[in-house]
């Protein structure tokens, strides 16, 4: 009797022993699934302290839409991705970029009001991605009144005036320098000749 007694009293507290780490186990994927949702949460609904973001979706955690951003588009109109969300959510939405939340405006208006009050309302910004393959040195890493000042610059260098009394005047130049060397042979080769002029100017 002794010996059966402590049988079954050894099964009882090998019983409970086996329980304690189901439970355990219980909490513990309990504790990770709502870390998980509130993580999901805190990704599909990003803080904003100066008011409220506009509608749009953030895709999915870390890569965001990035992959939808990102889709060749079959022609040279305005990408499937914008015309998605302009229909959907209107001309000004919230999306999610190579891991960074952004808010893309196709409204005139609005983009107006952005570029005149750069540096004062709003700051320039290009995601770390950027920097990285352009390099710390670049346009894209600087903002304010340094900033502007680049980009006038560049514009002035590379703006339509510039290509109206520089460049127009130099690729005219070129094609009839080439224009009267072709006068001048018995025979040309046009496929040849017209690659060489297109390579020089």
């Amino acid at each position: 009797q002794k010996s059966r007694s402590r049988e079954v009293h050894c099964s009882f507290n090998m019983e409970d022993y086996s329980q304690v780490p189901f439970a355990s186990l219980c909490g513990l994927a309990v504790i990770v699934a709502g870390w998980l949702a509130h993580c999901v949460y805190k990704w599909t609904n990003p803080a904003c302290s100066t008011g409220r973001l506009p509608p749009g979706s953030v895709g999915l955690p870390l890569v965001g839409e990035t992959f939808q951003f990102f889709k060749p588009s079959p022609s040279l109109d305005v990408p499937v991705f914008y015309k998605e969300r302009l229909k959907r959510y209107g001309p000004v939405f919230k999306t999610s970029l190579v891991g960074q939340p952004v808010v893309v405006s196709m409204d005139a208006e609005v983009n107006r009001i952005i570029f005149q009050q750069e540096g004062k309302l709003f700051r320039s910004w290009y995601p770390d991605t950027t920097n990285n393959i352009f390099g710390k040195e670049s346009i894209a890493s600087y903002d304010g009144s340094f900033h502007k000042y680049i980009r006038s610059f560049a514009s002035r260098l590379f703006g339509l005036e510039s290509l109206r009394d520089v460049l127009l005047a130099e690729m005219d130049r070129n094609v009839k320098h080439s224009l009267a060397a072709w006068a001048a042979e018995p025979a040309i080769e046009v496929k040849d000749a017209v690659a060489n002029v297109s390579i020089t100017i």
